[in-house]
């Protein structure tokens, strides 16, 4: 029960660091300076992780790294859909 408890309040503070991200790329659309590559490896690693917790029955990993991989994949496409814009604007 302990192990879950943990799990449970690392999941939040772990998740709960993502959402000021994502509410400023939604509302601002601003994502310049958020690094491409390492958004697309970090949702990956979000959806292995929700594979694992999947796999090993841990209620915990499962929930939190499925949040995490809605944030990731919430800002990767803000970043790829801004990148997209900002090559259309003229110079």
């Amino acid at each position: 029960m302990l192990g879950i408890l943990i799990g449970l309040i690392a999941g939040c503070l772990g998740t709960y660091s993502f959402f000021p991200q994502v509410l400023k790329c939604w509302r601002t659309g601003e994502t310049a300076a958020i690094s491409l590559r390492m958004f697309a490896v970090r949702t990956f690693g979000s959806l292995l992780w929700t594979i694992y917790g999947f796999v090993v029955g841990s209620l915990p990993v499962l929930i939190f790294s499925t949040v995490g991989l809605v944030l990731c994949s919430t800002i990767l496409v803000l970043k790829v859909r801004g990148d997209r814009g900002a090559s259309a604007e003229p110079a």
